[in-house]
């Protein structure tokens, strides 16, 4: 069934021990702080060098451990969700190049370079999202490629601009009162990471195989725009569009918070929780604390890939369906599947001990001790409250039978298969931010707020779980004003409508353009209309030529007297 076996086992085993070998050498690195850069001239004209060139810092071999664990997890996974797909030698290929354009990005400083792995994550995601090549999957692959071109352009139009800056390394070029580069990075780094207005993509990518949305959308592709701009983190700061970048990132968290507590579909709300945690990383990137938002992008990969992979399994056993309201029941049927769902939901929560409560925890404390207005600390707390809430719905909506359509109390446990291959990320998701915490980042582990201070965080995330639970009794949304609210909030504030129809609206506008304009005034006093004014005339000078009499010279000289006057 499957083509090449012991190839494909032997490619997992080499990540896994690779990413093992990775994080060590990556932690020595960070105690050192050491960093080597490689560079190779590929051709230099007059003043200007083209070189690739390639960094192995802390920061860059920690991220290429996380993902060569993350994919060699998620492959051996595969081989139980795509069991019997005809064309998993294919997807498998399109999962290898995804990998290898994801190691490029990563270890390259230099923008031009770095355009290949951007490029090559974009590609490869477009291909594996209509890997099932359904109408559906295909609509989805066509807004997801089109939103991540404008970061593309954005990339080419940086590389323009830093042909002035004496290199195209972001370590040795000169980015100070750069702010039109700056900018056109953020845009970059904002489309592949879906922010606001650009979020509409994430949900829709969904329509790609489980395997996928745990690899791509939850720990490469969505967090290789936050990478870029923590590599950018310096001069964003410096240039004052760190206030843009924090409020897109607030809204994006908040609004991304509201619509999953109304989705219905299951991998699309683990997609909103996505979408609201990379808020959280560019969010506390505005400040320019990047080490706390890569310290928070690798812990959130750990336990987010383990929630697409539970989602996977549930998927699965109710015949395929995503639809949250057939899922039910799996807290009976299989009481692994429900320790592993709720221990990643409460890392995601920010439960004390687990992965995500350090940084998450760090992280809120510095946006409390800032000197925000009172509007953006109202907005992170919403959004606090609001990841309580989803991930609290979730664990309604899986382990209950309570509003449902179908109850699965007949499926059978975790295969082997399936838990050998969720069991290190799992691991990972419990012990991951200790580690980082203590070990690999002592320079963090320090407390910004103490005393009474630190109960705002608690205080946020129970208001989350009351939310929750008030949403899911249905207490106060019976009343016709707040329909309206849940719609609007349920369509993700019309994004997706404003994602699909602004083509068409370029495409019209240029339509009209081209009718009024081109074919209408253009022509009629540009082209024809000028054509036909020269043919009256050349036919005026024909007629008198003709004539024999003095008095057809006589009219042709006062035409041509006529027209050197009125063109000199």
């Amino acid at each position: 069934m499957w083509v090449g076996p012991k190839v494909y086992s032997v490619f997992m085993i080499s990540l896994f021990f690779s990413s093992a070998i990775m994080f060590f050498i990556g932690l020595i690195g960070l105690t050192v702080n050491y960093s080597l850069i490689i560079e190779w001239e590929l051709w230099g004209l007059n003043s200007s060098l083209f070189s690739v060139s390639l960094v192995f810092d802390w920061m860059s071999i920690l991220f290429l451990g996380s993902v060569c664990l993350i994919s060699s997890c998620i492959m051996k996974y595969s081989e139980y969700y795509m069991e019997g797909e005809i064309n998993f030698l294919r997807f498998v290929y399109i999962m290898l190049m995804f990998v290898v354009s994801m190691w490029f990005l990563i270890i390259s400083p230099n923008m031009v370079s770095l355009l290949l792995g951007w490029d090559g994550l974009g590609l490869t995601s477009y291909a594996l999202v209509i890997f099932y090549q359904s109408e559906f999957s295909c609509n989805a692959g066509m807004l997801t490629v089109l939103s991540n071109r404008i970061g593309d352009v954005a990339i080419l139009l940086s590389v323009a601009l830093m042909f002035g800056s004496g290199s195209w390394d972001f370590y040795f070029a000169d980015l100070d009162y750069n702010n039109m580069l700056i900018f056109f990075v953020v845009v970059a780094g904002a489309t592949k990471s879906a922010q606001m207005p650009f979020s509409a993509w994430l949900p829709a990518a969904m329509a790609a195989p489980t395997p996928v949305s745990a690899l791509v959308h939850s720990s490469t592709l969505v967090t290789a725009g936050v990478y870029l701009l923590i590599r950018f983190s310096g001069p964003i700061y410096d240039s004052g569009l760190g206030v843009i970048v924090l409020s897109v990132s607030v809204l994006t968290m908040v609004v991304a918070g509201f619509s999953a507590m109304l989705e219905s579909d299951m991998k699309k709300l683990v997609a909103l929780s996505t979408l609201s945690q990379l808020g959280v990383m560019m969010m506390i990137l505005s400040t320019g604390m990047k080490e706390l938002a890569f310290f928070h992008l690798v812990t959130h990969a750990m336990f987010k890939s383990t929630l697409f992979m539970c989602t996977g399994f549930m998927i699965h056993n109710v015949g395929g369906t995503q639809d949250s309201r057939a899922v039910s029941g799996f807290g009976v049927s299989s009481p692994t599947l429900g320790i592993l769902l709720s221990s990643t939901n409460l890392a995601l929560c920010g439960f004390p001990f687990l992965a995500g409560f350090y940084s998450k925890d760090m992280i809120l404390e510095y946006m409390f001790m800032t000197s925000n207005n009172l509007f953006v600390v109202a907005m992170v707390i919403l959004g606090t409250g609001l990841t309580v809430g989803y991930s609290f719905r979730m664990l309604y909506l899986s382990g209950s039978n309570v509003n449902v359509v179908n109850v699965v109390s007949g499926s059978q446990d975790v295969s082997w298969l399936v838990l050998t291959s969720m069991a290190c990320l799992f691991m990972a998701s419990l012990v991951s931010g200790f580690v980082m915490y203590w070990v690999g980042l002592p320079s963090l582990s320090v407390s910004y707020l103490g005393g009474a201070q630190k109960l705002f965080i608690v205080v946020a995330s129970l208001l989350g779980g009351v939310l929750s639970y008030s949403y899911m009794q249905n207490i106060n949304m019976k009343f016709g004003g707040l329909k309206l609210v849940e719609t609007l909030v349920s369509m993700m504030w019309f994004m997706p409508s404003l994602s699909v129809n602004s083509p068409y609206l370029c495409l019209l506008s240029g339509q009209i353009g081209f009718k009024v304009v081109d074919n209408g005034w253009f022509e009629y006093y540009g082209g024809q209309g000028g054509r036909g004014c020269l043919l009256g005339v050349s036919e005026l000078l024909q007629v008198s030529q003709k004539s024999v009499m003095v008095k057809g010279y006589m009219v042709s000289a006062m035409i041509s007297g006529a027209c050197l006057f009125m063109f000199y």
